[in-house]
């Protein structure tokens, strides 16, 4: 109980409990046939995943590879995971390095309770992805979030992040390029939060779900900063990159030290991932590695096509994001309370978009639209959301 009143205080209390409870209604309305119900609310593929993935799960579930697996995943997918690290980050890493773990969310849960004690503080950032929180806390350690300023393209401000500094400060966990905002944290950025994890001897939990889905600007990894490597932990993930979000299957990257304190984190957890997914992702990085780039490619353009639909609405002001699937909007020139809109949108609309306040109180007056959708759907939501401003703003 007192741990889940927390959550919900530091998450910004109802309005975060209201603004999911949004999505929440979406999904329901799905569920019962609702027609014409157009919903970027969630951050999903409306593809499936390829078909080589799929028929390689479909071979090893039949060839009998349903038993235990190593902890932290079987070597040849580990191996595999090294090369593509190597290829994509530019970091070489071995196997050594490579922790195959249950998805990226348990990928930052297992990263809190590796390099955490009861009593430590951590430090994060408003917004953030909203399970952060509970996976951090898990340890017993408290955490304070640091403001993303929209005036500021939602990317840190190091005086917020030295005054957020306690005696007790432990870690500090970036996400970049961030859900919910698109931000991608440049090279000098991610320098300076170096500069500071060396002088104040800080863990680096470091989330790049999306870092294969950058567009202009460049995913940097802060592994590759000197004297970052072994207080980093880099945490990634299947789901968005090869379209394999129900896998539920992702990696850390981290100093071999780590990578054993990994382990015996998911010795109590669970023995290991199944082996017919395991296949599937070896599957994924040797026969369908172009899936990522076509993704990229897919989202990119995607993302071009919604805010050019977006241009145009009245009262609405958007910034192209530098990576993954997500736009902001800023509908504060409405003045509408953004969980009263998205409510409203959902009715008279039935367009369903998810408030801000889902990820913090920064994001207070903005809607996460997800373009995990076709061109044509896109350009509908475009003229909704025009017809519903043009009528209620």
């Amino acid at each position: 109980m007192p741990v889940h009143s927390s959550y919900i205080a530091a998450m910004g209390g109802s309005e975060a409990d209201d603004a999911w409870a949004v999505h929440s209604e979406a999904r329901r309305l799905s569920r019962t046939g609702e027609k014409d119900l157009i919903v970027l609310s969630v951050g999903d593929h409306d593809f499936t995943t390829d078909e080589r993935i799929v028929d390689a799960a479909v071979k090893s579930l039949q060839a009998g590879h349903h038993h235990y697996t190593p902890n932290i995943g079987l070597m040849p997918l580990r191996e595999k995971i090294a090369a593509f690290h190597s290829k994509r980050i530019g970091e070489p890493v071995g196997v050594e390095n490579v922790a195959v773990i249950p998805g990226a969310q348990c990928g930052v849960f297992t990263a809190g309770l590796a390099t955490l004690n009861p009593g430590d503080h951590v430090i994060a950032f408003d917004p953030m992805y909203v399970t952060y929180y509970g996976a951090l806390i898990a340890r017993g350690a408290t955490l304070t979030q640091v403001p993303l300023r929209p005036e500021n393209d939602f990317r840190p401000d190091m005086d917020d992040i030295r005054a957020a500094l306690r005696p007790e400060t432990r870690a500090m966990v970036v996400n970049s390029p961030n859900n919910p905002t698109g931000a991608v944290w440049p090279r000098e950025t991610m320098e300076a939060i170096a500069t500071l994890c060396r002088e104040r001897d800080l863990w680096l939990i470091s989330d790049e779900v999306y870092c294969t889905m950058t567009y202009e600007q460049p995913h940097f990894c802060p592994r590759l900063i000197d004297g970052m490597k072994d207080r980093t932990v880099s945490v990634y993930s299947f789901s968005k990159s090869f379209a394999m979000t129900g896998w539920r299957l992702g990696w850390v990257v981290a100093a071999p030290e780590t990578i054993k304190a990994v382990e015996h984190v998911m010795s109590a957890m669970l023995f290991g991932s199944p082996p017919f997914v395991q296949e599937a992702a070896m599957t994924a990085l040797d026969e369908a590695e172009d899936t990522v780039d076509n993704i990229r490619k897919l989202y990119r353009h995607r993302r071009d096509r919604v805010c050019d639909a977006l241009a145009s609405v009245p009262k609405v002001k958007l910034r192209k994001p530098d990576a993954g699937m997500f736009l902001m909007l800023d509908i504060r020139e409405t003045g509408m309370n953004t969980i009263d809109f998205a409510w409203k949108l959902l009715e008279e609309q039935k367009v369903s978009l998810l408030p801000g306040e889902g990820f913090g109180k920064m994001l207070a007056g903005h809607l996460r639209l997800s373009y995990g959708a076709s061109d044509e759907t896109l350009d509908e939501a475009g003229r909704r959301l025009s017809a519903f401003i043009q009528r209620n703003g």
